[in-house]
């Protein structure tokens, strides 16, 4: 009936697993949860490993990593239900309800149930990326907590050619889209409970900017289905992304700083994210 799919690096699943593996018990479905470890050779693995003990769940770790993309084509081939659950390991449910309220909407062909951020702020320097989830991702179709049928991966892949971190899910959703296939989103988040630093979190931003980039000029997808590339192709029109650059590399480390802050803003991280966007247009 369900498989539900995680793909982790260097992360403690345990305790999603088994608050995964209760609920599912007690709606009394068929099911199993895979979890692979995308060859981090973490330690945590040794803890992962114990979610074996539970009935129907599986815990393997990869020998190499082979990307965020081909990671979740993998566990969709080695799953046997037809309704495919995939969620990032950093989360929790926010309901004791929430795989009932998936098996509710078994009968739809994708379905998104968001990310809301944790009630307390963390410290700096993590603050920012709680803000991100707070501000942007919350109101945003993400692969960290969906349903799909699993026919559709199969007619479907992740694009595995993107090996790095950033936009392999929104090409995915977005290739759905011109399929026909409609995704439809319910009120039924995981709260992230990533620990990204803001350095840390500044790094995936620019991988998920370039792969954004490259995947524009290979053709792969158009700027206007993009939020940030058409607000590039904006400025671009008005011959200033020169300007953009320029203000971006000099501000950069004053932004860095206040993204180290205990009060970091979330309007400086998009131009940020502008700023590194147009120095990639304007690199020689």
């Amino acid at each position: 009936m369900l498989s539900i799919l995680i793909p982790t690096y260097n992360y403690d699943v345990t305790a999603l697993v088994e608050e995964l593996y209760q609920q599912c018990v007690d709606c009394s479905i068929q099911f199993e949860i895979l979890v692979f470890d995308d060859g981090s050779n973490s330690s945590l693995n040794s803890q992962n490993k114990s979610i074996k003990n539970l009935n129907n769940c599986e815990f393997k770790s990869l020998e190499k990593n082979i990307g965020r993309s081909a990671i979740r084509n993998l566990l969709a081939k080695h799953s046997r239900f037809e309704n495919l659950l995939f969620l990032d390991s950093d989360v929790l449910p926010e309901s004791s309800n929430f795989i009932q309220n998936y098996v509710n909407c078994k009968q739809m062909d994708v379905v998104s149930g968001r990310i809301v951020e944790t009630k307390t702020p963390p410290k700096k320097p993590k603050r920012l990326r709680w803000l991100y989830t707070k501000k942007r991702e919350r109101s945003e179709i993400t692969s960290a907590n969906f349903l799909i049928k699993k026919e559709l991966i199969v007619q479907n892949k992740f694009n595995e050619s993107l090996k790095s971190y950033g936009y392999e899910d929104v090409f995915f959703f977005n290739a759905l889209r011109r399929m026909g296939i409609q995704i439809n989103t319910i009120k039924n988040p995981v709260i992230h409970l990533g620990n990204d630093d803001a350095n840390d979190f500044l790094l995936k931003t620019n991988s998920a900017l370039d792969n954004l980039m490259l995947s524009i000029k290979n053709n792969d997808t158009k700027a206007e289905h993009h939020r940030i590339a058409k607000t590039f192709l904006w400025f671009f029109k008005l011959g200033l992304v020169g300007l953009i650059s320029k203000l971006f590399l000099i501000a950069k480390p004053l932004l860095i700083q206040n993204f180290n802050s205990s009060y970091p803003l979330i309007f400086l991280y998009d131009f940020y994210r502008l700023g590194y966007f147009s120095t990639l247009k304007t690199k020689k």
